[in-house]
């Protein structure tokens, strides 16, 4: 199964390109990509994950061709 991963912000240092695909055996999860990129510490407490302009969290099990983006809240004021 392939996705598609896609990250943000401070989450572009996890990989040598921001967006790539990625080889996942099925039933793979996005807290599996998680664990894959390292991902951890302060990066980890703001993460959110998005499918298809929805919010998805570490137990989502992803489907082949999903894009998974990997982001930070946005705040302004």
């Amino acid at each position: 199964m392939k996705a598609r991963i896609r990250l943000f912000q401070t989450y572009k240092k996890y990989h040598g390109v921001p967006e790539f695909d990625m080889e996942l055996p099925p039933g793979a999860t996005a807290g599996d990509v998680i664990r894959d990129l390292g991902i951890e510490g302060p990066d980890l407490a703001y993460l959110v994950l998005i499918i298809g302009g929805k919010r998805v969290y570490e137990d989502h099990v992803l489907q082949d061709g999903d894009e998974l983006v990997f982001t930070a809240p946005v705040g302004g004021g």
